[in-house]
């Protein structure tokens, strides 16, 4: 890169209060590009207590960057969160104000929209780039029930081809989604300005621990999951495969760290496992993830492989590895070929199931001290934080140089009809 462009963000983004990729994946990330001369700030979507808010305020402030919540509406059903979004472009009007923002970096659809809501003159003033973190509108028909046939659907599908049309840059995880994503907005998005970032998690803490649990007693072996609980993450069969390796391996531990805990509670009593003193569920702060990560032997990362979830990177995958895990889970769902090839990832969908637990028992489980090493080594290769860095200052570079994308009055190319593509 010859020059250095001095920038301020404006990261958009929109979570629930149980959520914590501000916090696991965008901080460190953010720190990383702050360090390379981009000053972020972040306005985030949400609900739930002031607490939490007071929380991620602070860890932000602690990382020098600028923080502020917009609270969503949750009591008019599906209007409540539409209209919060449709009056989200006075917060991003006054935020750009305020903090003399000249990017806009929207994280998926509901802030796609608060963006497109706001002025032309106003937005066309602005820089954007588009985190379209997957294929979110196919989610919704994949693991929400949504018709992909309906007007819904249709109009998630309308936000995202407009702004992926307005955009300088768009941001996503795999080349499977680029492809999609590049198809749906035709010529008005070029394939240079749309970049694939990793999700790429800070080494430093996991290795600490690492360090501190050399010096801890050798405990049972542990089986865990990390992260977000729902339909695509397919719990009853994460406790099927549990109560499987159980069977096994005696000793088994069986760990779940989770801000889910009352639905965790449910699929536990649905199996009739509440009880179990073999199974340990806890609600874990990010911070502190690593030093419980490390206390185990195995991750497991199930995800319903269907159209949306080619689009998907699970942050998971580079925990568990940092933390000295192999993991066990589904294939094709993020950089699982690479890992299968470092020999710390198998299958653990039912035809591959028996072969992959023969692998625990033989391999792993004698071997632990050397599975650890190696998983971290492997998730220091392909899940580093400073390459994920190095692709997102790729795409902010990248904007300096999109004056081929704009007429001569400075605008984007008009929006196109939507493809079905699904």
């Amino acid at each position: 890169m010859t020059q250095k462009p001095m920038r301020n963000i404006l990261f958009i983004t929109w979570d629930s209060p149980e959520t914590h990729y501000l916090e696991r994946l965008f901080l460190p990330i953010f720190m990383g590009l702050q360090a390379r001369g981009y000053r972020f700030h972040v306005l985030q979507y949400s609900w739930g207590s002031e607490e939490i808010a007071k929380a991620r305020g602070a860890l932000c402030a602690k990382s020098d960057i600028p923080y502020r919540k917009i609270t969503i509406a949750r009591r008019l059903g599906a209007a409540g969160p539409f209209s919060s979004a449709v009056l989200g472009a006075r917060a991003i009007k006054h935020a750009v104000s305020d903090w003399q923002i000249d990017t806009l970096m929207p994280r998926s659809l509901m802030p796609a929209l608060a963006v497109l809501r706001m002025k032309k003159s106003a937005r066309d003033a602005l820089n954007i780039v588009f985190d379209a973190d997957g294929l979110a509108a196919d989610e919704r028909v994949d693991f929400g029930g949504l018709s992909p046939h309906g007007i819904t659907y249709r109009f998630l599908r309308d936000i995202e081809g407009a702004l992926l049309r307005r955009s300088d840059a768009v941001l996503t995880r795999t080349e499977s989604a680029r492809s999609i994503l590049l198809a749906r907005a035709g010529s008005a998005l070029k394939p240079q300005n749309c970049h694939v970032v990793s999700n790429g998690v800070d080494a430093g803490p996991f290795a600490d621990a690492l360090r501190h649990f050399a010096k801890t007693a050798k405990k049972p072996f542990t089986l865990c999951y990390c992260g977000s609980i729902g339909a695509q993450y397919r719990l009853p069969e994460m406790l099927d495969i549990a109560c499987k390796m159980k069977t096994q391996i005696p000793e088994l531990q069986f760990r779940l760290f989770s801000q889910y805990q009352d639905v965790v509670q449910r699929a536990l009593e649905d199996k009739g496992l509440h009880e179990e003193s073999w199974i340990d569920c806890n609600a874990v702060p990010s911070e502190k993830v690593p030093e419980e990560l490390v206390q185990c032997d195995l991750g497991i990362a199930l995800r319903e492989p269907l159209f949306s979830t080619q689009a998907i990177l699970p942050i998971k995958l580079g925990e568990y590895l940092l933390a000295g895990l192999p993991v066990i889970g589904t294939p094709g769902i993020g950089n699982t070929d690479q890992l299968s090839d470092f020999g710390v990832f198998r299958s653990a969908e039912a035809d591959d199931l028996d072969e992959t637990l023969r692998w625990v028992v033989d391999e792993v489980l004698p071997n632990r001290a050397l599975m650890r090493e190696k998983s971290h080594a492997a998730g220091r290769k392909y899940f580093s934080l400073e390459s994920t860095v190095d692709s997102y200052e790729t795409a902010l570079f990248s904007i300096a140089k999109q004056s081929e994308l704009l007429d001569g009055q400075g605008h984007k190319m008009a929006d196109q009809p939507i493809a079905n593509d699904r």
